[in-house]
């Protein structure tokens, strides 16, 4: 089983090896970490399992065949992150492709998906095309009871809301220009690392623009994003959602400019860029350079500033 657009996990410096931390209606459509959540067989690529879904939610907790897990904790962990997600989206702007979803949530990172690349990660289903997500809910914890109380909590939602997020950018970023290809640039981890430390409560919404972890893993690229846009440009948290529903409307307008297997063309980092410029009102290439994003990536428009000489690995996706 094959999949494209795998984005591994990656967390924020001081958070690794940490425990960390309803949609929008009535108080009682959100259950609490001991209700019952709807459950059906389904089959994945083949494999059967259990799904659990309240009808509507964009999102179902998925558990393969025997289940080995509590169903105390499915139902914690779903109760936890659906309270979670909308602090998310509200960041956002958007939510993930309707064409992607119902986003399948994978609880066990060994199980018939998840085997194929170790740790949490994102990605998509090589058969229908829906997004998925593979995290251990809150971490790790000594007890199982210790475990369903933290996974009740949106505020030890960190990981699966990290993951959640990639699925955000699926169809609606592209690392393709021309014939030049970079999948860190689907990633995006400029922005989905700090923002699910912001929607859990565990980094205050005023310190976006200090935004700059020094752990290597903390963007796809040597430097930081966040900072250069915030510095140069006068980029704000309030700009990810507007620029995001930007980069929204221009995929649904059929804007994009790289064919895949969406419903419509996807967007270059270019054409991203464009959108900020026009946010901003003013020019954010110099902020994508000194960032260190790949100059290919907007018409090689200029050269590799000194400070983004340093050797990366180069992401291998998995087609």
């Amino acid at each position: 089983m094959i999949r494209k657009f795998l984005a591994s996990i990656i967390v924020m410096a001081g958070l690794a090896g940490c425990n960390l931390p309803g949609f929008p209606g009535t108080a009682t459509a959100t259950p609490n970490g001991t209700t019952p959540i709807p459950v059906s067989s389904i089959q994945i690529e083949g494999v059967p399992y259990k799904a659990y879904q309240i009808s509507g939610d964009p999102f179902r907790f998925v558990c393969q065949e025997p289940c080995q897990l509590d169903e105390r904790y499915i139902f914690a962990e779903y109760a936890g992150f659906r309270l979670a997600l909308p602090k998310l989206i509200q960041l956002t702007g958007v939510d993930t492709l309707p064409e992607l979803q119902p986003v399948d949530m994978h609880l066990v990172v060994d199980d018939s998906i998840c085997i194929e690349l170790l740790g949490g990660h994102a990605g998509m289903y090589a058969s229908t095309r829906k997004a998925y997500t593979c995290s251990e809910g809150p971490g790790f914890y000594p007890t199982l009871e210790e475990k369903i109380q933290k996974a009740s909590q949106p505020e030890n939602q960190y990981f699966p809301l990290h993951e959640y997020m990639h699925t955000i950018f699926f169809g609606r970023i592209s690392g393709r220009a021309g014939d030049f290809q970079d999948y860190y640039a689907e990633f995006f981890h400029d922005f989905v690392v700090p923002l699910p430390s912001i929607a859990i409560g565990i980094v205050d919404p005023d310190r976006f623009c200090l935004y700059r972890n020094e752990a290597p893993t903390g963007t796809d690229y040597p430097l930081w994003l966040i900072s250069e846009l915030c510095r140069q440009n006068g980029f704000q948290l309030t700009h990810v959602a507007l620029s995001l529903i930007e980069l929204d409307k221009l995929v649904q307008s059929g804007g994009g400019q790289v064919e895949a297997w969406f419903t419509h063309p996807v967007p270059t980092v270019a054409q991203y860029r464009d959108i900020l410029n026009r946010l901003l009102g003013s020019d954010t290439t110099q902020a994508f350079a000194d960032a260190c994003w790949p100059p290919e990536l907007f018409g090689n428009s200029y050269s590799v500033p000194p400070a983004c000489l340093i050797t990366v690995d180069t992401p291998t996706p998995f087609q």
